[in-house]
């Protein structure tokens, strides 16, 4: 600052001698410099930026982003349909619950389906689970298998799922997840 101060104070006395002025010596100091055109253009081309109809997250990851939830609530909802009770009688006289019983242990279950986890834990036997408990989780395993078996194909194709054949690629894993739940730790691989 002081030496642009001085050299208004010169051109101020110059203008009032009218006399030819000195040249003076200019010393550039370094400044932080506003970014170039160039610069700001090759910034917001580096930046990822979304577009209409485009996503950053890619194709792969996105069209098996919900699998197991999906599959999990629509288990839950088989499960308390009209359309399961054949399959459901015989194994619920074996386990010894009511329908009743297995419909709201189903119903429950559909609520906390959210992610692999929370899936996993409506399936897999726990030591502290009470008897009733058991034989419900026994039952929805196998009701399970037998919707992924035969169901599975009609809901994949009949809901609003835009991934068809991702989801049908993922069937015989969800199987043989729901078969060995203690295994259920991952879905892709």
């Amino acid at each position: 600052m002081s030496i642009l101060k001085k050299k208004v104070r010169l051109v101020q006395e110059l203008q009032g001698k009218k006399l030819q002025a000195p040249k003076v010596e200019i010393i550039e100091q370094p400044t932080l410099e506003a970014p170039s055109r160039e610069r700001k253009a090759k910034a917001v081309s580096n930046k990822r930026r979304k577009g209409s109809g485009s996503a950053i997250t890619p194709e792969k990851i996105r069209c098996a982003k919900n699998i197991v939830k999906n599959y999990g609530k629509a288990i839950a909802t088989f499960a308390c349909s009209n359309l399961a009770e054949p399959y459901l009688d015989e194994h619920l006289q074996e386990q010894g619950i009511s329908l009743n019983d297995f419909i709201s242990y189903a119903t429950t279950a559909k609520k906390a389906i959210e992610n692999i986890d929370s899936f996993r834990n409506v399936l897999l036997i726990k030591d502290q689970d009470s008897e009733k408990e058991v034989a419900c989780k026994k039952v929805f395993q196998h009701i399970g298998e037998v919707f992924i078996k035969n169901f599975s194909a009609n809901w994949i194709y009949n809901t609003k799922i835009v991934h068809k054949l991702t989801y049908l690629k993922y069937r015989f894993k969800m199987l043989r997840r729901l078969r060995n739940p203690e295994f259920f730790t991952y879905l892709k691989g």
